[in-house]
């Protein structure tokens, strides 16, 4: 998901291009956590490409076309279904890399390594604690992604 560093970036890029991202950047530099509305703001002025990637998520399932976005925001969610989940991310992601604005941003915000590496551990361990965790934290990061854009 997004880190300080990474909203500092993108505001400095929208201040360069004439947008007063003044008290978005006060607030990022004395915040310890991610500063939802300077999320939101950065969403209003130039959509994410992991924003845009959650809303192509929810329109296939919304058109009956994946079921991937569902098996994200379930609450409870089956070992089979858990992995499949992961898996098909990954290669969802991997797909709208090829077309993402900035590639290297996307993958790290729609934590493609994270995914790739709990996938490995399961793999070679069986262990599917660390597939659960990393796939509630990526439902926590769609939350917050709808959130900033007022789905949520």
């Amino acid at each position: 998901m997004l880190k300080s560093s990474d909203l500092l970036l993108l505001l400095t890029e929208l201040g360069e291009k004439g947008v007063d991202t003044t008290p978005y950047i006060a607030k990022v530099t004395t915040s310890s956590n991610i500063d939802l509305d300077a999320l939101k703001f950065i969403n209003a002025n130039r959509q994410l490409d992991v924003t845009k990637f959650y809303e192509k998520l929810r329109h296939s399932y919304n058109n009956k076309k994946s079921k991937l976005y569902i098996n994200i925001v379930k609450d409870e969610i089956n070992p089979k279904e858990c992995l499949t989940t992961l898996a098909s991310l990954n290669l969802q992601i991997l797909l709208f890399s090829e077309v993402a604005e900035n590639k290297e941003m996307f993958l790290s915000h729609s934590r493609a390594e994270e995914i790739t590496r709990v996938l490995n551990h399961y793999y070679k361990t069986y262990d599917l604690i660390p597939c659960y965790k990393l796939l509630k934290l990526i439902r926590a990061d769609l939350f917050a992604l709808e959130s900033s854009i007022g789905r949520r």
